[in-house]
């Protein structure tokens, strides 16, 4: 059994998901290439919060206060993370279409270096296969080499390149860290898939401040990169200042 779920975006556009039956509208709409806005993806962040405007669902318990309040459950907004359909929905979605076209990819990637800049934080450096089409801040989920899991890493470098770079923390005992300074070496091959997450480049005219710590500085250096690469800030009325 399947259920028709119609997205409505904020600028209009209207797009048509189908879900199966047990399964939650984000993992739905990923399937099928929408991307919508998400984080976590365990009921936590509330980032997914949309509103359904008809039709019926489950919801479930798991998921924070914090991201989704009883009196907005009440209102029927909803977290798509954890909203399984019980029947057709229609959803309204409170972002545009067009940040959400960016296809889920998976692409194949060679290591180019591996660069212990301190005890706590390795840059990798990959050549691309191809180049992938994400917005300055989003992450990707890489395979570590020889498992079925992966890990979630944010780009540091900007869109449309054949190179891609990620500040990645160095975890005592992490799957991803002990291969990145036991066993890699150039040439080995990698598996992404991505873009995802909502945390990314948004342009406007107001000051940009920018804040954080560690690896997190990664996302952070994607969008200076790509607003550099843009000729922006243009003017003073859209100041851009980075802490870390």
């Amino acid at each position: 059994m399947t259920f028709n779920i119609a997205l409505n975006f904020e600028d209009g556009v209207t797009r048509f998901i189908q879900c199966h039956a047990g399964e939650k509208v984000l993992d739905a709409a990923y399937r099928q290439k929408v991307n919508l806005p998400m984080d976590c993806s365990d009921g936590v962040c509330g980032t997914c919060k949309c509103h359904c405007a008809s039709g019926e669902y489950d919801l479930g318990e798991d998921y924070l206060d914090e991201a989704l309040s009883d009196d907005e459950a009440q209102a029927r907004q909803v977290l798509t993370c954890q909203m399984v359909p019980t029947s057709d929905c229609v959803i309204d979605v409170p972002v545009a279409a067009a940040q959400c076209k960016t296809a889920l990819a998976t692409l194949g990637a060679q290591v180019r270096q591996v660069n212990l800049l301190s005890d706590t934080a390795i840059e990798l450096v990959v050549a691309l296969d191809e180049p992938l089409a994400f917005l300055p801040g989003q992450y990707v989920n890489i395979q570590v080499p020889g498992t079925l899991h992966v890990r979630a890493y944010s780009f540091s470098s900007q869109p449309g390149s054949l190179e891609g770079r990620f500040l990645i923390r160095n975890v005592p005992g992490g799957m991803m860290s002990q291969w990145l300074t036991q066993r890699a070496r150039p040439g080995d091959r990698l598996t992404l898939s991505g873009p995802m997450g909502s945390f990314y480049l948004r342009h406007g005219e107001r000051p940009l401040l920018m804040l954080a710590g560690g690896t997190g500085l990664a996302p952070l250096l994607s969008m200076l990169h790509t607003l550099q690469t843009q000729g922006k800030p243009a003017s003073g009325d859209a100041a851009v200042r980075c802490y870390s």
